[in-house]
């Protein structure tokens, strides 16, 4: 005899059957054990480069730079980790002196394309999900696609990061020097407003993260980037070794724009906090002209601060200060114009990703919402059905 509540449910539990059966599982490759040469101590880098895109240990070996800070994949993925020889490749500088190799970490957004992302947590095109999204997931970025802000706070996003077998593992295991850690500022900005503890809570993430990575490597290092308010703490200065800047001097309300003098003195003062302590501060500037450039440069040495300039995506490497006039796929020898590239080419910054990247997740998400649609009509005309009974 046909039961519509019971058809109902179960037809109910197949299309939730279905839509959870829409995600893809990540596959999660094991790097290779750590061989890695003793790094050289973070007060020495005089030097430094940034790529977020593509690395390609043989072009990066090559680079002159005393640190480097990249993805700990090519295009973000577990399947296109670097893995312990190449990461140990880089760490060893042209003349045979070590370099330090920095990995990447954003703890104050997800990411959509790394390994512990679910494709039901995003949004669904233009429409906010605010019904499978984890606790911990907060408004999409809109400057960087498929980036969204998170609740660090949260003990379910902290062991995506700190967890067994997560993300810092992955980094520790392919044998970085330490870890470069973006978003910091999150703190500092909505995701946090309200919450008394906001910076307290930052700290305490960042010493988790310091604490697990020491435990495995004595040595290992930890870069904040951004977020300089909090170099105010003496306790937040005790636990990192170095600090990262993005555009202290230029950016801050668009492209090329100086930053109000008010705005730079501040950030030079607890910045140079670092410094007298005998620890780098390193800063990247996203500048094309030669002038501007060398105006910036001799500023940012004059603090004490090492500088570097790239373009904003982070595409390539900068060798020396200057765009090549020519970028090409093979770095040349010129200390002051080339560009090392890989075969990415300039490629997305990580924290954003590829057109065809968008296309298929905008798809997939259009696939979840109409089975979610159906779901729905489903319950709607069994429900009918069963009040014409």
């Amino acid at each position: 005899m046909f039961n519509p509540s019971r058809t109902g449910l179960r037809l109910a539990a197949s299309m939730a059957v279905i839509i959870i059966s829409i995600q893809s599982s990540m596959a999660q490759v094991e790097p290779p054990p750590n061989l890695v040469p003793t790094p050289v101590p973070p007060a020495v880098i005089r030097s430094w480069g940034y790529q977020l895109q593509g690395p390609d240990p043989a072009v990066l070996a090559s680079v002159p730079y005393d640190a480097i800070v990249i993805d700990y994949s090519r295009d973000g993925r577990d399947e296109t980790a670097l893995t312990a020889p190449e990461v140990a490749r880089m760490k060893v500088k042209p003349d045979g002196t070590p370099r330090v190799v920095l990995a990447y970490m954003s703890i104050g957004e997800a990411e959509s394309y790394r390994f512990y992302w679910k494709r039901h947590w995003g949004d669904f095109w233009m429409v906010p999900n605010v019904i499978t999204k984890p606790a911990w997931r907060g408004k999409l970025n809109g400057e960087w696609g498929g980036n969204y802000a998170v609740r660090y706070w949260d003990p379910d996003w902290q062991a995506i990061i700190t967890g067994e077998g997560g993300y810092l593992d992955r980094i520790l295991k392919a044998g970085f020097d330490g870890v470069w850690l973006d978003k910091v500022d999150s703190s500092l900005e909505d995701v946090a407003a309200g919450r008394a503890t906001a910076k307290a809570d930052m700290i305490d993430f960042i010493k988790s993260i310091g604490d697990r990575g020491r435990r495995a490597n004595p040595g290992f290092l930890v870069f904040p980037q951004n977020g300089e308010a909090l170099l105010s703490n003496p306790a937040y200065r005790a636990i990192i070794n170095g600090f990262g800047k993005e555009g202290l001097l230029y950016g801050e309300t668009g492209p090329d724009q100086p930053n109000a003098p008010a705005e730079v003195a501040e950030s030079v003062a607890l910045l140079r906090t670092l410094v007298a302590e005998g620890k780098p501060v390193l800063t990247i500037e996203y500048l094309e002209k030669p002038a501007e450039i060398d105006a910036a440069r001799a500023k940012i040495a004059g603090y004490g601060f090492v500088p570097h300039f790239g373009d904003r995506m982070l595409g390539s490497m900068r060798i020396g200060d200057y765009a090549a006039a020519t970028p090409t796929t093979t770095p040349t020898t010129s200390p002051t114009t080339t560009t090392a590239k890989t075969s990415f080419g300039a490629g997305d910054r990580a924290g954003s990703k590829s057109p065809r990247d968008e296309a298929g997740e905008t798809n997939r998400n259009w696939i979840i919402l109409l089975a979610a649609a159906m779901l729905l009509a489903a319950l709607g005309a069994m429900w009918k059905i069963a009040a014409r009974r």
